[in-house]
């Protein structure tokens, strides 16, 4: 009685009748009733439960009753309590098993349930659910085909080796892509852009053709393509021009390449989203409209350009696996734009194994109360921030957090090493000195500190764990190197804050992909009369920008792909050809092909050199594309000549 009656009170659904074998719980304390819980046979039909669960219709008659149904689960409105939905959840699923076995005497091996489109369904994945996808609306029976409510299923696992026991194969609904395949120039576009949705066939497959255009005229303008093509090239303006037209966004156009990166994120037990911020000048596009100020000179005069904010996604080796996200314009305030990513970020996690971290990383501009706060929002993503401010760490404000960390007890020496500088001026100004490069050797500590609220007093102070490092004999013509960083994700040993150490160093990664997309891609040369068009084409570049920094970093690894995976046939041969004729080691692998890339862009290749970088890299690339139009278009006469029986010509 008092479990119907709580249903039909506070239940959306209200009461129901149950179908099946069923087990209700009602959920006492010592406060009194807190919620109540009701299992029952599961639905007959349900596409993406049975194609993850790889069962036939002979098994799934033969075993749906060990496949049980959630179907009511309250928390009465009462019981306001943190994480009390998903403790008493996991509490239930506990001792279910045991409970269904001694009265019907056998075992349960799966539990769904449905959430409806109105909720995401967090308690239930923090818990361990899996979501499987949407339902088709059709009830219980699919009697009648009428679509009437979609819902969001999850399945969860009682038993480890139900697989084993029912003699079905292990599935994965959630594709993966291992990192590096897919990438030659003929297919890249494809594999990247090509489940692209703008509304139209045409469209979807004009983008992939700007997209291989973009590849092969990678620094120069689309109009210098070897390969005349007027039309291709009349297309690829024609189509940014009536993009606004159409309704292409950037969401529409990042969306497929960002599904990708989710699949390479896939196979990594780590995945580390950099995020940063950078200007593109166009101060001397005049004409073109909605450019942002993105600063002022000498005189007052405002530059403008665009403000773009970018995330792109690691692996724990520094190996890029995609672009997440591309924002333009300047918000209010300015901690928005990385909430934002953030908030990105961890929705991107949220599809990803349980398994699988994700680390956020950012610099000093990043060190904001609210922006370390909101990891509090969060369900997998963690923070990783060097920190700018000597904050405050007790109210009567008389410690502060960078003198509590230098009082750290040192828990270990980290070396780092440090790249040249070079000397810079500005204005006929000397602005740095540049400095040699060097292995600093480091005082490494660590340690949990608790942050007050900087504008809010109401809210808690904020739990991080932060990492001292201090150089405490530096060279004597050079200032110590000091570093503070700031991490949500918990460090309890030398090992973990060395990790968070390498991984914020990998920070500079969207550092040299902006570099390669402002003086490699060349963007800040494009002519635009819109800004908004320029944000579209500007996404299109940073995927381009992605492929050629993974092109080059895979260089400097030991990676065992073949060459394939990023040439062409016809690309391969011309290496061939230029290892005949400058008497260098063919290519035999993926490494060594890039190496040969590199050579061709004015890599020397000597014992002491450092590895190549994304210049020389696409410089090479840029070559090697124009040998191989030319080894395309001999051939194709060659085959001619051949077909004509002209064996005069041919010789």
């Amino acid at each position: 009685m008092i479990w119907n009656t709580l249903l039909a009170e506070e239940y959306p659904l209200r009461t129901t009748t149950f179908a099946g074998p069923q087990i209700r719980y009602l959920i006492r304390s010592a406060h009194g009733i807190l919620g109540v819980v009701g299992f029952s046979g599961a639905a007959l039909h349900l596409h993406d439960r049975d194609q993850w669960m790889a069962w036939d219709y002979t098994k799934r008659m033969t075993h749906l009753h060990q496949v049980m149904n959630l179907s009511r689960y309250l928390v009465c409105s009462d019981g306001r309590c943190k994480n009390l939905g998903s403790y008493l959840l996991s509490r239930v699923l506990r001792r279910f098993k045991g409970d269904f076995s001694a009265r019907y005497d056998y075992e349960p091996y799966i539990v769904e349930t449905f959430v409806g489109p109105e909720y995401e369904g967090t308690c239930f994945r923090v818990v361990g659910f899996e979501y499987l996808g949407l339902t088709k609306g059709q009830g219980r029976h699919a009697s009648t085909r009428e679509c009437t409510r979609t819902k969001k299923s999850f399945s969860y696992e009682l038993t480890n080796d139900w697989r084993t026991r029912l003699g079905v194969d292990d599935v994965d609904l959630r594709p993966c892509l291992e990192v590096g395949f897919g990438l030659d120039t003929d297919h890249w576009a494809e594999q990247e852009f090509g489940e692209v949705d703008l509304g139209h066939a045409v469209r979807n497959a004009c983008l992939v053709r700007n997209a291989t255009l973009v590849g092969k005229t990678m620094g120069s303008p689309v109009k210098t393509t070897m390969e005349r093509d007027p039309a291709a090239v009349q297309a690829f303006w024609r189509f940014w021009g009536r993009a606004d037209q159409f309704g292409v966004t950037v969401e529409n156009i990042l969306a497929p390449h960002r599904k990708r990166t989710t699949e390479r994120a896939r196979t990594q037990d780590i995945v580390i989203c950099v995020m940063d911020a950078t200007k593109i000048s166009y101060s001397t596009r005049p004409k073109t409209s909605e450019l942002d100020v993105i600063g002022h000179n000498q005189t007052s005069a405002k530059a403008r350009g665009i403000h773009l904010h970018a995330t792109i996604a690691l692996n724990q080796g520094g190996l890029p696996l995609g672009v997440l996200r591309c924002a333009y314009g300047q918000v209010s305030p300015k901690t928005r734009s990385w909430i934002d990513g953030l908030q990105d970020a961890d929705a991107m996690a949220a599809t990803l194994p349980r398994k699988t971290m994700v680390l956020c990383v950012m610099d000093r501009e990043a060190n904001a109360f609210d922006i370390l706060a909101t990891q509090r929002t969060l369900k997998r993503a963690h923070l990783l921030v060097r920190a700018k401010h000597n904050r405050h760490l007790d109210t009567e404000k008389e410690q502060r957090l960078f003198n509590a960390m230098r009082k750290g007890p040192v828990a270990g020496i980290i070396e780092l090493s440090v790249e040249r500088l070079s000397r810079r001026e500005k204005s006929g100004r000397v602005t740095s000195n540049g400095s040699e490069p060097r292995h600093a050797h480091m005082d490494l500590r660590f340690g949990k500190y608790l942050l007050p609220p900087t504008k809010d007093a109401t809210q808690d102070p904020l739990p991080v764990w932060g990492i001292h490092m201090y150089e405490a004999s530096p060279p004597a013509d050079s200032e110590p190197i000091e570093w503070y960083l700031l991490s949500t994700q918990e460090i309890t040993s030398v090992e973990q804050a060395k990790d968070m150490v390498k991984y914020y160093q990998l920070r500079w990664r969207i550092e040299d992909h902006f570099r390669v997309l402002k003086t490699g891609c060349k963007v800040e040369n494009l002519w635009m009369q819109d800004a908004k068009v320029l944000h579209r084409v500007i996404t299109l570049y940073m995927v381009s920008a992605w492929r050629i920094m993974l092109m080059t970093l895979l260089g400097r690894e030991t990676v065992d792909l073949p060459a394939e995976v990023f040439f062409t046939e016809s690309e391969l041969k011309m290496m061939e050809v230029y290892a005949q004729t400058y008497k260098v080691p063919a290519h035999t692998d993926l490494k060594s092909a890039i190496r040969l890339v590199a050579m061709m862009g004015g890599y020397m290749d000597r014992k002491n050199d450092p590895p190549p970088g994304h210049e020389i890299m696409w410089r090479g690339y840029a070559r090697l594309q124009m040998r191989a139009i030319t080894y395309e278009e001999l051939k194709g006469i060659y085959d001619l000549v051949e077909r004509t029986s002209l064996p005069s010509i041919a010789s």
